[in-house]
């Protein structure tokens, strides 16, 4: 007969076995993503080189709830680029963020009982993941509710050249069509 004290040692030997696989797991994953991260940082993935440039703060001039031809603006092909020899897909986190508030801003548009809550519960917790990241420490002027117009009205910030990473997304997204007619036009001339 096996005692009650044996059976507690093996449950207590197989959990510590348990957390020990789950612990390498989760380190060789950690190591894996600081390996990725890395060569993102050294550019050898996909580097943009973008000067400082000055952005004016307004207030409602534009992107507003019912314009969404022009938020799509915002997102070309969905800010998706293709890198590497195997062209795998990649969203550029700048866009997707962009993409997100169209999520928030289209799902206020629609009426209640047509509204889905999973893209937009994606978007909040990565736009909220995304501002954690970054931690921008620009200070901005702070506004009382009560009061109509803000301190600094137009406030200037200090930012990197947006306008740089579209360029490279679309000379990115261009090159990626021109590679995928090649392929095309290579599996025709071989049939």
């Amino acid at each position: 007969m096996v005692s009650k004290r044996a059976v507690e040692n093996v449950f207590i030997g197989i959990a510590i076995v348990v957390l020990a696989i789950n612990a390498t797991f989760k380190i060789v994953a950690r190591a894996a993503v600081w390996r990725a991260q890395r060569r993102a940082d050294e550019g050898s993935l996909w580097n943009v080189d973008r000067k400082e440039v000055a952005l004016e703060i307004d207030s409602w001039t534009r992107y507003k709830l019912d314009s969404a031809e022009e938020w799509s603006r915002l997102f070309p092909g969905g800010g998706v680029i293709h890198l590497g020899s195997e062209r795998m897909p990649y969203t550029v986190s700048m866009m997707h963020q962009l993409r997100c508030l169209d999520v928030v801003r289209d799902q206020l548009n629609r009426p209640k009982s047509e509204r889905s809550e999973q893209p937009t519960r994606h978007c909040l917790n990565y736009l909220r993941q995304s501002l954690y990241c970054r931690g921008d420490l620009q200070l901005d002027p702070y506004q009382y509710p009560h009061k109509v117009n803000a301190l600094h009205p137009h406030a200037v910030r200090r930012c990197k050249d947006w306008r740089a990473v579209y360029e490279k997304v679309w000379e990115n997204q261009a090159a990626y069509a021109s590679w995928l007619e090649a392929e095309r036009n290579s599996t025709f001339s071989h049939q």
